[in-house]
C-alpha cells in the first residue's frame, strides 16, 4: 500500500496483525494520558483501534478486522497519531 510511505518510520506493517507502533512513555501516568487522546482522535474518526497500555510504553494496532486487512481508514488513523505525537 503506498499510503503507508508518509507515516512515521515508527510504524510497522506486520502481515496478520496490521500496522503497528510502539510509543514509550516516561510513566503509567504518562501514558494513560496519550491513551486518553487516542481516545479523542478514535472518537472523531469513528475507529477502533487496539491499544495496549504498559508501564513504559503504549503499543497501537490498526487493522479493519471486517477485511483482515490494512485500510485507508487504519492509515488515516496512524497519520493522526503521528501528528498527535509530533
Amino acid at each position: 500500500m503506498d499510503d503507508l510511505q508518509g507515516l512515521n518510520v515508527e510504524w510497522s506493517n506486520i502481515d496478520g496483525e496490521g500496522l503497528v507502533r510502539v510509543v514509550p512513555t516516561d510513566s503509567f501516568r504518562a501514558g494513560v494520558e496519550l491513551v486518553a487522546k487516542l481516545a479523542e482522535v478514535a472518537e472523531r474518526q469513528n475507529h477502533d483501534p487496539e491499544v495496549l497500555l504498559e508501564h513504559d510504553k503504549v503499543t497501537i494496532t490498526l487493522i479493519s478486522h471486517d477485511v483482515s486487512d490494512v485500510t485507508e481508514r487504519d492509515i488515516e488513523f496512524a497519520k493522526a497519531v503521528d501528528e498527535l505525537l509530533g
